[in-house]
C-alpha cells in the first residue's frame, strides 16, 4: 500500500483527489501548497518516465517517496514495468533511514 511520507506527498493526493472531482480551483490550490514545500529535490533529467510523472504531479523525488506500483499504474497511468522501472530507479535516490 502506498504510504504518504511527506508533506508533498500529502498535498499530491489531496491535488489528485481534487482532480478526479473535477475541482480545478482546488487542485489549484493543492498544487500550490505542494510546489511550496521544501526540502525538494529533482528527478534526474534521465530518470526514467519523467515527462509522463511530471504530467501527473510527480516532479521531485519526495513525490514519489512512498509510492507503489499499484499508485503509479493508476494515477501516473503507467504499465506494471514502467511503474517498477520507475521504483527501481528511485530507490537509489531516497535518503536511508
Amino acid at each position: 500500500m502506498a504510504r504518504v511520507n511527506t508533506p508533498r506527498r500529502y498535498y499530491h493526493r489531496k491535488r489528485m483527489n481534487a482532480r478526479n472531482e473535477g475541482s480545478g480551483e482546488l487542485e489549484g490550490v493543492w498544487r500550490y501548497r505542494q510546489e511550496e514545500c521544501t526540502p525538494a529535490t529533482a528527478l534526474p533529467s534521465d530518470f526514467p518516465y519523467r515527462a509522463e510523472l511530471d504530467a501527473h504531479g510527480y516532479s521531485v523525488v519526495e513525490d514519489l517517496d512512498g509510492a507503489d506500483e499499484y499508485e503509479l499504474m493508476q494515477i501516473a497511468e503507467l504499465t506494471q514495468r514502467e511503474a517498477s522501472d520507475v521504483l527501481a530507479a528511485l530507490q537509489p535516490l531516497l535518503p536511508t533511514p
